[in-house]
């Protein structure tokens, strides 16, 4: 199998790479990214791609050229490749649009001239806007210039599966470690703040509530969709529901002197909960609490 990743190069795609990369029925991973972040990580350190399979080609995907040449014999196609909400996810609605919208529109082309045989693409739960989520039927209201952005792309997505095999999942708030870690994400930037201030700050109404996961189990899931025969549909993928007390209790055990900062906690949030696809929950592992997974995370500073 010959699989392209978009954003290979990113938070997520790093550890993915990793992850793949140890599969024996994987002939080539092809890292397809701009690296307009800087994302260098994956290329350096002590720590090594466990297989021999992976290749990397620079290139963005509003480079319909690049990208078509690219796919060329390419079996599977992950789409990660997003201008993600750091830290503001109402501000440059062209560059959300750019990438998010018309470059996930770019790849399907290219999928759809190359007849690529599957794709999965990373959505987020942020198209439903708030609200308890209990299905993909639920109502997709975005309320942010990221979320209206991923929303548009979902659509392109859609539209492919009326000719392939497609995966659209709609992901939870991703944390947790990566060798190219994004800090700014709530729960990074938290136990972040915890480890080298000893100070964190809540802002809005502490028992604001949204759901979760970590990106060993996106990373796992994702891994485990690959080599299965995975129905073409839209899935909701998450772990758990955190409020922001609940993580602040949950890095007290780490850190038992944590100061905490509440701004503005008279301000109510519209909490965001979303259910994992019944189908997808068996992929997920299960061995370590949210308290576990920071103590981990603390464990990887390097002071």
């Amino acid at each position: 199998m010959k699989i392209l990743l978009t954003g290979g190069a990113g938070y997520i795609g790093n550890e993915l790479v990793y992850r793949l990369s140890e599969e024996a029925g994987i002939e080539e991973i092809l890292v397809y990214d701009n690296l307009r972040k800087g994302n260098y990580n994956l290329f350096t350190g002590l720590r090594k791609v466990p297989g021999k399979n992976v290749r990397f080609l620079q290139g963005d995907i509003l480079d319909s050229r690049t990208l078509r040449s690219a796919m060329k014999g390419v079996d599977l196609v992950i789409h990660l490749a997003a201008k993600v909400p750091t830290p503001y996810a109402d501000q440059d609605p062209h560059d959300f649009e750019q990438s998010n919208h018309w470059g996930t529109a770019e790849v399907v082309y290219a999928a759809e001239e190359e007849s690529v045989g599957r794709f999965i693409y990373l959505s987020s739960q942020s198209v439903y806007g708030h609200g308890d989520i209990k299905s993909t039927e639920h109502p997709r209201v975005p309320t942010s210039y990221y979320s209206i952005s991923k929303m548009r792309g979902e659509e392109h997505v859609l539209r492919l599966m009326e000719k392939i095999s497609v995966q659209l999942v709609r992901c939870a708030n991703v944390y947790g470690y990566s060798k190219n870690l994004r800090v700014e994400t709530e729960i990074n930037q938290l136990i972040f703040d915890a480890h080298f201030t000893n100070r964190v700050s809540i802002h809005g109404d502490p028992e604001f509530t949204q759901t979760y996961i970590s990106l060993y189990r996106l990373v796992e899931v994702l891994a485990q969709m690959v080599n299965k025969n995975v129905e073409s549909d839209v899935y909701n993928l998450s772990h758990l529901s955190v409020s922001s007390m609940d993580m602040v209790e949950g890095l007290k055990v780490i850190y038992p002197g944590l100061e905490t900062i509440f701004v503005d906690q008279h301000i109510p949030l519209h909490d965001l909960k979303m259910e994992c696809d019944g189908r997808l929950a068996p992929l997920l592992p299960n061995d370590t609490s949210i308290v576990q997974d920071l103590q981990k995370f603390k464990e990887l500073f390097t002071f």
